[in-house]
């Protein structure tokens, strides 16, 4: 078994995910980034956009914009039950995985809400009628017309998102395209996808989920695909169980990691990068003192779920950004900080 440095760790971990400014990110797609992350994080908008903007180059926003509209990748509730963006080809292998430790996981806060079970069935009931022929409503617009089949919920509560996040969860609804202002819409899943396949059986989705984790995230331990799907210790055991032939062991002071098999670590071609806010980078292992001191945590997370778009030195945080300006952690020689600024226009011209 080899040992690992934590530069080789870190430069491992900056590949897997897209990172490194090879030659192959001229050739990456929307959704050939996505999966290089496994997901990225989508709850909003301009975020997720730069999350492929950092793993590919010459795209522009649009270009996700139009991947997201003819559904070759799509937002749903999923991992940890927030909300990300798949490849469309994972998303049946990753709900069928995800969706019902989602459920199990929310219903209390259902129960909290006045979301009955009662509700909620009537619900999945109405939803595929309001949404027939191809319909992408907004939030507000699918309230209104639940209350025209006797549903009601209160707009301005959490009852609305709850309820759209038991039907996506379930296999019902997924995102659709976003309407002004990246207001988000509704869609039937399988009228969205447009696909003939169902989903598959539980052995065949958590290889799928996760293949997709290691090939981003290795080297990483069991327990780390553990906190990034939400999957349960047992069930996180099972799927690397599926997997561990196509995985190989590595040391790092003295933690057994899994990767897999012939990848070999080396210094990304461009060292120094910029992250966006909720990068799939910072959130993929339990622990993210191997990337950030944990003496300018506070910086990146400050609480609240919110991580900030971050500065990349060869896959060490070293400070956070804002459109036109950097926040190194500690201070910069002049010649270290024109390093991102070709980043920073690329990310302004974006």
């Amino acid at each position: 078994m080899r040992s690992l440095s934590a530069d080789q760790m870190r430069w491992l971990r900056v590949r897997a995910q897209g990172l490194a400014g090879d030659a192959d990110a001229a050739r990456r797609t929307v959704p050939d980034a996505v999966r290089a992350a496994a997901a990225v994080q989508a709850q909003a908008a301009g975020p997720a956009r730069l999350q492929i903007w950092s793993r590919t180059h010459g795209l522009r926003a649009a270009d996700v914009d139009t991947a997201v509209a003819e559904a070759a990748v799509v937002r749903t509730w999923l991992m940890r039950g927030t909300i990300h963006l798949v490849a469309a080809d994972d998303l049946r292998p990753f709900l069928a995985v995800v969706g019902p430790v989602n459920l199990r996981a929310d219903r209390r806060r259902r129960e909290q809400l006045g979301l009955t079970d009662e509700l909620c069935a009537r619900a999945m009931d109405a939803l595929p009628k309001i949404l027939a022929g191809d319909r992408a409503l907004t939030r507000a617009e699918i309230v209104a017309e639940l209350a025209g089949h006797g549903i009601a919920v209160e707009l301005k509560s959490q009852q609305p998102p709850h309820l759209l996040a038991f039907a996506a969860n379930s296999a019902l609804i997924c995102r659709g395209p976003d309407a002004a202002r990246d207001e988000p819409t509704y869609v039937l899943l399988d009228r969205w996808l447009k696909s003939e396949t169902e989903s598959p059986d539980r052995d065949t989705a958590l290889t799928r989920l996760a293949t997709r984790y290691f090939a981003a995230y290795a080297p990483a331990t069991t327990a780390d695909f553990a906190a990034w799907s939400g999957l349960s210790a047992a069930d996180a055991k099972a799927a690397v169980a599926l997997v561990r032939d196509t995985l190989e062991e590595a040391d790092h002071d003295g933690l057994r990691l899994l990767l897999p098999r012939g990848i070999e670590p080396a210094p990304p071609e461009r060292p120094q990068r910029l992250l966006a806010r909720f990068d799939p980078y910072l959130l993929g292992h339990r622990s993210r003192d191997l990337i950030l001191d944990p003496a300018f945590a506070k910086r990146v997370n400050a609480g609240g779920g919110m991580i900030a778009a971050t500065m990349l030195d060869a896959g060490r945080v070293v400070g956070t950004w804002k459109q036109g300006s950097l926040e190194p952690f500690e201070a910069l020689p002049g010649a270290a900080a024109k390093a991102w600024q070709p980043d920073l226009d690329a990310a302004a011209a974006f």
